[in-house]
């Protein structure tokens, strides 16, 4: 099975909004919300966008202190790790001011509200896009202040799988054609997620082709083992 990037409507919205806010003119909102569920997507856009141009991605640990923040950012920027907070800051913005760089900040969500004030000054003062990507709760707590929700210019929902993400999964990572109620099977199994759909179309991959078969029908999918059952002792 191959490793892609399906280029999802989801895919899509996020490729024309993040255009938005890297044109935005320094001194304007330039603040971008990526937000959904976990394995709608999110995280395998973001960082494909962070290997494709020079912005900055930064994944976020559970009980980042926003002087770990700085410093985690401050690392990826120069490679310089200052102790102090105050420094780090200093750092960043010089650093982006003399190379504007889009700022990706992944599971944005798990930062305190301190942590993410930090972020909106850095973005205040260089003009830097920043794109800040998680779960629901992001959403919620931007909206909640009118402080960053002013600055927000595009919100992008990664929606649970479709339809016609399995049937285009399938077709151009695996080279077959899913019927439709199979899809609807695989749709029901991975109940909007991508991770256990990745799992079944792995699996009916090395089925289809020990038994030289190209179109996926239901009952293959429906063979298929039960993933939350318990492994048997």
């Amino acid at each position: 099975m191959r490793k892609i990037l399906l280029e999802t409507q989801r895919v899509v919205a996020f490729r024309q909004a993040i255009k938005v806010v890297e044109d935005t003119v320094k001194g304007h909102p330039g603040i971008m919300v990526v937000w959904g569920y976990s394995g709608r997507g999110k995280s395998s856009c973001v960082e494909k966008y962070a290997t494709e141009t020079n912005a900055v991605y930064l994944y976020i640990e559970n009980q980042l202190t926003p002087t770990a923040l700085l410093k985690q950012l401050c690392r990826e920027l120069n490679g310089m790790e200052p102790h102090q907070k105050a420094m780090a800051k200093r750092i960043i913005v010089e650093e982006l001011e003399d190379t504007p760089r889009t700022l990706l900040i992944d599971e944005a969500d798990k930062l305190c509200i301190n942590g993410i004030e930090h972020l909106r000054d850095i973005h205040d003062m260089t003009g830097i896009p920043l794109v800040l990507i998680g779960e629901p709760k992001i959403y919620g707590t931007l909206h909640s202040r009118k402080r960053l929700w002013s600055r927000v210019t595009k919100t992008v929902e990664f929606g649970p799988v479709t339809i016609e993400d399995i049937v285009l999964l399938g077709m151009k990572a695996c080279d077959l054609k899913v019927k439709p109620d199979a899809a609807n099977e695989l749709l029901r199994r991975c109940k909007g997620d991508f991770r256990p759909l990745y799992h079944d179309l792995r699996d009916i991959e090395i089925r289809a082709k020990a038994n030289a078969i190209k179109e996926i029908e239901q009952d293959l999918v429906q063979g298929l083992p039960d993933r939350k059952k318990k492994a048997e002792p």
